[in-house]
């Protein structure tokens, strides 16, 4: 930048003039860069955030966003959800201004909402809790693992649930199939199901409703079938999110496979039709841990109108044919020899 000084003269007077066209036009192009670098990265993050652009429809719910809240309060809160940012996500530059706060916690908000509306047409039932996000740049150390935590009590030898909470790595909640995987759980994890049904319906919303998927299903569930020594289908020893190994990739497709080919055929209102039967039973809330693959059976044969006790079995899921009678029988039994306080 070069600032010149001239000397004209004028009626006998010295005038000084600054020569400051260089100083003028570089603080036009700073500006001008500026203003266009803001302008591309709103657009970018309103890219990345748009919920309709990720195959699902706006959602209608009530969204309030506070980016400088007080007392540990959310940032956002929606109907069915509460977002909070860490501490160590306020240091970065995406999110240490109060309207990039403010743009990113509306934008989050509605997408989850529109995901809520869309898994309570499939699945039929809303949880009774709100579902509290926390997002950070690290959790736990780490960008690369999410949880999604079901917090319960037990009474009379019932567990209720007392709330649902999520804690994402932004890393891994940009990626919108990670995300609508983990939001999915949060709203299943309240019927404790068998950990193969619940990854699998899981894979089943973000591959054919958020189209994020990354698990292609099987053309073939039996030429595809990977059994243990035992001879039982390894779905049956999955350990869920925590386990990494060779059967990790199979697991999820075999899974999501099994969930849409029921679903396939005997129609979009099969899950619906199970979650209502486990809601007027509340069965799932007398068991300890997860249920059974039997007792899950049980459910999907009753909404399907025949018995698929077959269909596993020659899947070599470890299954039998079970009645009410048989699963009531056996939450008693194992209540006497555990009871449960409140």
């Amino acid at each position: 930048m070069i600032i010149r000084n001239r000397t004209l003269h004028s009626k006998g007077k010295k005038v000084v003039i600054l020569l400051v066209l260089s100083v003028i036009s570089s603080l036009i192009i700073g500006c001008t860069a500026l203003q266009e670098a803001q302008r591309k990265r709103e657009k970018r993050m309103t890219e990345r955030r748009n919920a309709n652009q990720l195959m699902m429809s706006a959602s209608k719910a009530t969204v309030n966003v506070e980016p400088n809240p007080i007392d540990n309060k959310p940032h956002g809160e929606s109907d069915h959800y509460t977002l909070k940012f860490a501490e160590d996500l306020l240091s970065m530059d995406d999110f240490d201004e109060a309207p990039e706060r403010e743009v990113f916690a509306k934008s989050a908000l509605v997408y989850m909402e529109s995901l809520y509306d869309a898994m309570h047409d499939i699945f039929g039932f809303k949880p009774k809790h709100k579902i509290h996000v926390t997002l950070y740049n690290l959790f736990r150390g780490t960008n690369r693992v999410a949880i999604t935590g079901t917090q319960y009590r037990y009474g009379n030898n019932i567990k209720y649930v007392t709330g649902i909470e999520m804690h994402f790595p932004m890393a891994l909640y940009e990626k919108h199939g990670v995300r609508v995987h983990e939001l999915t759980h949060a709203f299943t994890n309240i019927y404790f199901l068998p950990t193969w049904f619940n990854e699998g319906v899981a894979v089943l919303m973000q591959t054919e409703y958020a189209k994020g998927g990354s698990h292609p299903k099987f053309s073939d569930l039996e030429r595809n079938l990977m059994k243990d020594l035992n001879g039982t289908n390894e779905l049956e020893n999955w350990g869920g999110h925590g386990e990494t190994g060779p059967l990790t990739h199979w697991r999820y497709r075999y899974a999501y496979t099994v969930v849409s080919k029921l679903r396939e055929k005997y129609g979009n209102e099969l899950y619906i039709k199970v979650f209502e039967l486990m809601e007027r039973d509340q069965l799932h809330q007398k068991l300890i841990g997860a249920m059974p693959t039997s007792f899950l059976v049980y459910y999907i044969s009753q909404a399907a109108g025949e018995d698929l006790v077959p269909f596993f079995e020659k899947l070599k899921f470890n299954v039998i044919k079970l009645e009410k009678t048989d699963i009531l029988e056996y939450i008693k039994r194992v209540n006497t020899q555990n009871p449960r306080g409140n």
